[in-house]
C-alpha cells in the first residue's frame, strides 16, 4: 500500500490512492510519585470550562460543546484520531486499509484493549457503534459527516478484523473517522444511555453543567495518565472560569477572556500556554432566513467590520487577520482573493441595493469561548455604521444549542481539518451546517475532493471551495484566534494542540 501525505504548518491533508494507517501508540504507565515511606502520592487535577446543561455521558450527544468534548476525550476513543499537530494516528485501530478501488476498507483492531467493565473491545462493538451513528432512526446530528457509510455493509472475520464495503468509492475514510465525535463504545453488559468506553479515565459522577468526576483506568491500553483523579468543573461563563483559576479553585482554565490575559500573565502563581489553532469562533448567517438569505447583505457585513480592531480589542492581539473563509486547517495555499478591509461606504451601497438599510438583526451567542462577546459587540458597532441595526444577545450554552439550527444570526465555532469542514459546515446534512448553506457548485467541487488522491489536485479543489466561501458563503471570518490555556504554576505536561484541546489533554500532566 502507498501512503501519500503532505504537511504544512503541522496540518495534514491525506491524499489517498491507498492508505495504510500503522502508527504505534503504545505506552507504559508512569509510576506514581514516591512519598518516601513506601507508599505513593495520588495526584488529582481540576480543569475548569464553560459547561452545557444539555451534556450527557452517551458519546452520541446531539449538540456539540467544549464541556462534552472534554468529557468524551477522557472516556471514549475513536478508531483513529487527529493528534495535536494535525497528524492522523491510530487509536483502537492498528490499521485501516483500502482495496485498489477504495470501496472496501479493512479495519484491524488493536488486540487486548479493555473496556471499563473489563470486557475486551472487539469488532462487534466497532460495527455496532458505526451502525448506530448512521441509523436514520437515531437522527444523530453528526451522521452527515460520515454519510459515505450510508448503505455500507459491515462484516467481521474475527474479533479484531472487519470490512466496510461502501456503495461507492471514498478516498478519505480515515480522515472522516478521525473526527472527535466518531467515538467507539460498547453496550455489551451496558446500555445505550450509559455505554462502556476504552478511554484513560472512568466516570465516577456526572452532573451536566456542574461537574464530572473521574478516576484513572489502570487497565488502559495506551499511555496511562500520571494523575489518578480528574475533575471537570463547569461554569456558566468565562469570567467565572477566570476567577476560579485566580482563586485557586481550579488547576487549569480552558480559555479566558483575552482582556484578562495581561493580568494573568503577571500573576506569579499562573502560567500561560499559547497555541496556534484551527479552533476559533466565526460569525454565522442563516442563508434560509431574512435578511441573510440575500447575498448582498452577507457581503455588506463582511465589508463593514474592522478586522484589525477585532484582533486587538477582542483577542488582545492573540490572533491573525482572516478573510472570510475557514483556514489554518489545511496544508494548501489560500485562494488568490483580495484581503478584505473595512469599507463602510461599500457596505452601505450594498445595503441600499438590497433595500435593507435600517434592518434590525440580533446576534446571538453563548459567549462560551474567549473573544466571542467582545467580537460580537465590535461587529454590532461596525454594522450600525453601515446601516444594520445589530443588537447582541447572550444565552446560556444549553439554551443556545437547543436552537442551534434556528438562529438567523449567531456565533458558531470551527475546529476541524478542511476535509471535515467541507462536509460538516457547508454541505446539506452537515453537523455544523446551521446556516443551511447549499450551493450546487460548492457541493460538486467538494464531492470531487472526496474522490481525489493527488495532493496538488486536492489543494486546487480546496482553494476553489474557499473562494466560494469568500464570495458567497454563510460566514464572516474576521480573525483566526489563538488558544490560551491558563494553569497553576505547579502543573506541567500540558501540550500545544491545533484543535484547541490543550486544557483537557491531560495524560502527560503532573502536579508538583
Amino acid at each position: 500500500m502507498n501512503n501519500r501525505f503532505r504537511f504544512r504548518n503541522g496540518v495534514k491533508v491525506a491524499a489517498v490512492a491507498a492508505i495504510v494507517l500503522s502508527f504505534a501508540l503504545t505506552g507504559c504507565a508512569p509510576p506514581a510519585e514516591n512519598t518516601g515511606d513506601g507508599g505513593t502520592k495520588e495526584m488529582s487535577l481540576t480543569v475548569g470550562m464553560v459547561g452545557s446543561t444539555s451534556d450527557i455521558v452517551n458519546p452520541y450527544q446531539q449538540e456539540g460543546s467544549v464541556s462534552s468534548d472534554a468529557l468524551f476525550k477522557q472516556v471514549y476513543e475513536g478508531l483513529v484520531a487527529y493528534d495535536g499537530t494535525g497528524k492522523i494516528v491510530n487509536m483502537l485501530a492498528e490499521s485501516i486499509e483500502p482495496n485498489d478501488a477504495q470501496d472496501v476498507w479493512t479495519v484491524h483492531l488493536r488486540k487486548g484493549v479493555k473496556l471499563h467493565n473489563g470486557n475486551e473491545f472487539i469488532a462487534e462493538d466497532a460495527i455496532d457503534s458505526l451502525k448506530w451513528m448512521i441509523d436514520k432512526k437515531n437522527a444523530w446530528q453528526y451522521a452527515g459527516n460520515i454519510d459515505f457509510l450510508n448503505g455500507a455493509t459491515f462484516e467481521s472475520s474475527d474479533d479484531h478484523t472487519f470490512t466496510i464495503t461502501l456503495k461507492k468509492p471514498f478516498g478519505l475514510v480515515p480522515n472522516m473517522l478521525a473526527q472527535a465525535r466518531i467515538n467507539m463504545r460498547s453496550i455489551r453488559d451496558a446500555s445505550v444511555d450509559k455505554p462502556e468506553g476504552t478511554g484513560p479515565f472512568v466516570i465516577d459522577s456526572f452532573t451536566a453543567g456542574q461537574q464530572a468526576q473521574l478516576h484513572r483506568f489502570d487497565d488502559y491500553w495506551g499511555q496511562k495518565p500520571k494523575i489518578s483523579k480528574l475533575t471537570l468543573q463547569y461554569f456558566t461563563e468565562q469570567n467565572a472560569v477566570t476567577n476560579a483559576i485566580r482563586g485557586g479553585q481550579i488547576d487549569v482554565a480552558h480559555g479566558v477572556p483575552f482582556p484578562e490575559v495581561p493580568a494573568l500573565k503577571n500573576d506569579s502563581n499562573l502560567k500561560l500556554l499559547v497555541s496556534d489553532t484551527a479552533a476559533y469562533p466565526i460569525i454565522a448567517m442563516n442563508t434560509k432566513e431574512t435578511p441573510f438569505k440575500d447575498e448582498k447583505i452577507r457581503q455588506a457585513l463582511r465589508l463593514a467590520v474592522d478586522r484589525e480592531r477585532i484582533k486587538t480589542n477582542a483577542f488582545g492581539g492573540y490572533a491573525q487577520i482572516a478573510n472570510d473563509f475557514i483556514g489554518n486547517n489545511t496544508e494548501c495555499a489560500p485562494p488568490d482573493v483580495p484581503q478584505r478591509t473595512q469599507d463602510i461606504a461599500g457596505a452601505k451601497k450594498l445595503l441600499e441595493e438590497a433595500g435593507a438599510v435600517g434592518t434590525k438583526v440580533e446576534l446571538v451567542t453563548d459567549g462560551a469561548f474567549p473573544g466571542m462577546m467582545e467580537m460580537a459587540q465590535l461587529i454590532a458597532e461596525d454594522g450600525k455604521k453601515a446601516g444594520l441595526d445589530i443588537t447582541v444577545r447572550k444565552l446560556d450554552v444549553g439554551t443556545f444549542l437547543d436552537r442551534w439550527t434556528q438562529w438567523p444570526f449567531f456565533i458558531s465555532f470551527t475546529s476541524s481539518p478542511y476535509a471535515i469542514t467541507a462536509k460538516a459546515h457547508f454541505m446539506p446534512g452537515g453537523s455544523e451546517n446551521a446556516t443551511w448553506f447549499d450551493d450546487a457548485e460548492y457541493n460538486k467541487i467538494a464531492n470531487e475532493l472526496y474522490l481525489t488522491a493527488d495532493p496538488a489536485a486536492q489543494c486546487t479543489l480546496i482553494a476553489q471551495l474557499q473562494k466560494i466561501e469568500y464570495e458567497r458563503g454563510p460566514y464572516l471570518v474576521p480573525v483566526f484566534g489563538q488558544s490560551i490555556t491558563v494553569h497553576r504554576a505547579n502543573i506541567s505536561g500540558l501540550e500545544n494542540d491545533l484543535w484547541g484541546r490543550s486544557s483537557y489533554m491531560v495524560n502527560n500532566v503532573t502536579v508538583g
